[in-house]
């Protein structure tokens, strides 16, 4: 079939249905981004609110007259009701002309085409839907180390994983507390992941945009340009699960209130947190706080998600101190799956996560984070009611990809952090 704008749009609507859509993003994402519940069915027109119910209210006695006065000095509330906005993102799949061109006339290959720009940009989405969950709601990727001309060293340097080729980002001197460094988007062109020559290179120098040592790198557009900025991006795990130890996340007020909730009042809604920044075994960090999430937060199944350098070492230390009798030939190492059990039914498991670094521990269960979105997360951008696939300069076609977000915590007790550095 020749390529014509006609046959393009049909490709595409016929192709890239929302459950082929949704598949394939499941396959592309990241092990926590995978793991959470996916809901598309938000109605949109106002914010969304959800009710996280963790405070108990006792006020019983052997003493009629005292069980009546508690009731009457100690309001019961239904829980605490968070609120959010809910946040748009775009991406755009662009066909050239000069890949239209090659490929016009030769039956099968511009539909190649079209899907190795489609497949691009699926990932990219996935990508960047893991790094917003595992984050404050800034759209903050990393801070940065080692500026030297166009280049620079993620800190923690396990973050490279969160860099991609072609990502725009600005610079700040602060997560939420200064205004951009410089309005001017700068590009990632070059990603080494060698792990101990981990490096970012980017399409101008770092002091073309002001940034220096020490700063916070965003997702361009994510983050607004001022010292009392507003959330652009959806809330992660990292402000609900907060580093809880002195002088970290709760010296932040964007922390502790959190979507219209004061925190301070219960500290189970900062979800469980277990402090093993001064060494130690993982093993026991997992079992401490496996046993807090499940027995205290209630939570049902606990997935758990680490880098992959403390799952090594995980797997590492249990290679040397268990023996493997149902393994004869004694040729397999290492974990397929690490379970931890806080009694005979509740249980956690450990797994790998590509975008978490090695500075923690993430837990929760399945059902208790839910991706909820107003219509597919993503799906293909047709609202305005114009083709799928529309000419947008006389060089090319594009096709656009479009999704308003949030992500719901249902359960903050049954989340766990466990902070290793």
């Amino acid at each position: 079939m020749a390529f014509t704008a006609t046959a393009l749009n049909g490709y595409i609507k016929r192709t890239y249905d929302p459950k082929f859509i949704d598949n394939s993003i499941s396959q592309m994402s990241d092990q926590v981004l995978a793991t959470i519940t996916k809901k598309t069915d938000g109605d949109g027109g106002e914010d969304f609110t959800w009710m996280a119910d963790v405070d108990d209210v006792d006020g019983g006695s052997p003493d009629f007259t005292v069980a009546q006065g508690s009731a009457t000095n100690n309001a019961s509330t239904a829980g605490s009701k968070f609120r959010s906005d809910w946040f748009p993102y775009s991406e755009v799949a662009q066909l050239t002309s000069d890949i239209i061109g090659r490929t016009r006339n030769k039956d099968g290959a511009w539909q190649q085409a079209v899907d190795t720009a489609m497949r691009k940009k699926m990932r990219a989405i996935a990508h960047n839907n893991a790094v917003v969950l595992q984050g404050y709601g800034w759209g903050e990727i990393s801070k940065i180390q080692s500026v030297s001309g166009s280049t620079f060293v993620p800190n923690p340097r396990s973050d490279i994983t969160k860099f991609v080729k072609g990502m725009p980002l600005h610079f700040s001197a602060s997560l939420n507390a200064n205004g951009l460094r410089s309005s001017t988007v700068v590009y990632v062109t070059k990603v080494s992941y060698t792990v101990g020559a981990e490096l970012v290179t980017l399409s101008g120098t770092l002091a073309s945009v002001s940034a220096v040592n020490g700063d916070t790198a965003f997702r361009a557009g994510a983050r607004q340009d001022s010292a009392t900025p507003a959330r652009l991006v959806p809330v992660g795990l990292g402000a609900f699960f907060p580093n809880q130890n002195s002088g970290q996340d709760l010296t932040d007020a964007t922390i502790t209130t959190l979507l219209t909730v004061d925190r301070t009042a219960n500290s189970r809604l900062y979800g469980t947190f277990i402090d093993a920044t001064g060494g130690g075994s993982v093993l026991s960090a997992l079992i401490d706080g496996c046993q807090e999430a499940l027995t205290v937060g209630n939570a049902k199944l606990l997935r758990c998600f680490c880098s992959k350098a403390t799952y090594a070492s995980v797997a590492k230390d249990l290679n040397n101190g268990v023996a493997y009798y149902d393994n004869p030939q004694a040729k397999t190492i290492g974990t397929r799956e690490l379970t931890i059990y806080s009694s005979d039914k509740q249980k956690a498991t450990l797994e790998v996560s590509r975008v978490t670094n090695d500075n923690q521990i993430w837990g929760f269960a399945p059902e208790d984070v839910i991706a909820k979105s107003i219509g597919g997360f993503p799906h293909l951008d047709s609202e305005d009611g114009l083709q799928m696939a529309r000419q947008s300069a006389a060089a090319g076609y594009e096709i656009r990809w479009f999704q308003q977000y949030i992500y719901q915590f249902a359960n903050p007790a049954g989340g766990l952090r466990i902070q290793l550095v």
